[in-house]
């Protein structure tokens, strides 16, 4: 897997709001609270479906929601 992508603040909260395929569609509760939103994406060469995996932190650096979409 591969990162892409960090936003933080309001560009996270956004981009953590958004349905797929645009974003993960997080619930309001982890929208919220996210204060940076990290995209890693899976390797065109890697066997299976092709994905983006969105992984939302707090402002104490916590994990608070991961959410897969396929494709990019």
């Amino acid at each position: 897997m591969n990162f892409l992508g960090r936003a933080k603040g309001k560009e996270a909260k956004g981009n953590a709001a958004a349905a797929p395929p645009f974003g993960p569609g997080f619930n309001a509760e982890i929208v919220a609270t996210t204060e940076t939103l990290e995209v890693h994406g899976s390797e065109f060469s890697a066997p299976g479906i092709d994905y983006c995996e969105f992984r939302a932190f707090d402002g104490k650096g916590n994990l608070i929601g991961t959410k897969r979409v396929n494709g990019y």
